[in-house]
């Protein structure tokens, strides 16, 4: 009888760690954490000081001493087999920083909404103290997928190199062990979740460095609710806030923080 038991028993504890492990290889649902690098003094110097008339250029360059090399923020994307969600998580930052980030416009707390069988995308905006919405479809990335390979947060991850619809080349590493086709931004497209993604144009990437698999992620989806802020479409927002910050910085300059913000 007891031979029996320890029989049974054995084979209880192999049945829960075989689905334990196909439920790991094929999740559809989960919270991934990324540190978001943006690379200050090469965006600084490449997208302001480069690209200013004399004036600006002076103002630029006094600045950039006191402007870190680089600065991390914390992302997360929940998703599940039909949506995901990519928003900022609070990190302590010092004032200056704090400053650079809003002055160069270098990030947006957005929050990006995409639904993987509609295309349907929305994202939430605060761009220079003004909330939008944008309302449009997901981004078509036209992608080759590479030979190559590197382990992000414990998973193996294929490259692949795209194109945007925009024309901002990325690199992107995703995982197939996540058959969900989402990633950081508003990027996807590719055969698993994107756990990480370069941009060299925009000198900023985003590295997973941490994965959380669950059977139920919930999505707050609350911030685009507000009828206060106003919808727009993608090209409504870059013509609006092209005009704009055209009267203070040159238009390389602009169709770098319009790209940003759509990416």
């Amino acid at each position: 009888m007891k031979i029996k038991l320890y029989i049974s028993f054995c084979i209880a504890v192999f049945a829960m760690h075989t689905a334990q492990a196909q439920y790991s290889m094929f999740s559809k649902s989960g919270t991934i954490t990324y540190d978001k690098t943006m690379y200050m003094k090469n965006i600084v110097t490449k997208q302001f000081i480069d690209k200013a008339d004399d004036r600006s250029r002076s103002q630029f360059q006094n600045m950039l001493p006191r402007i870190p090399q680089q600065v991390v923020l914390k992302k997360t994307l929940k998703f599940n087999d039909t949506e995901t969600l990519f928003e900022p998580q609070k990190v302590d930052l010092d004032q200056m920083t704090q400053q650079l980030i809003m002055m160069f416009a270098l990030d947006f707390d957005a929050v990006t909404l995409s639904n993987l069988k509609t295309k349907e995308y929305k994202r939430y905006n605060d761009l220079m103290g003004e909330k939008v919405i944008i309302q449009d479809t997901v981004k078509k990335v036209k992608w080759r997928i590479t030979n190559e390979y590197r382990e992000i947060a414990g998973y193996s991850c294929r490259r692949a190199n795209g194109i945007t619809p925009d024309s901002v080349y990325v690199v992107a590493y995703y995982n197939t062990e996540m058959p969900v086709s989402g990633g950081p931004e508003s990027i996807s497209g590719l055969p698993g979740i994107i756990l990480g993604l370069v941009v060299p144009s925009q000198h900023v990437s985003y590295f997973a460095s941490k994965v959380e698999l669950s059977a139920n992620v919930p999505l707050d989806k609350k911030v685009f609710d507000s009828k206060k802020v106003k919808v727009m479409t993608r090209q409504q927002m870059i013509d609006q806030f092209s005009s704009t910050l055209k009267s203070w910085l040159n238009k390389e300059t602009v169709d770098y923080i319009m790209k940003l913000g759509t990416l």
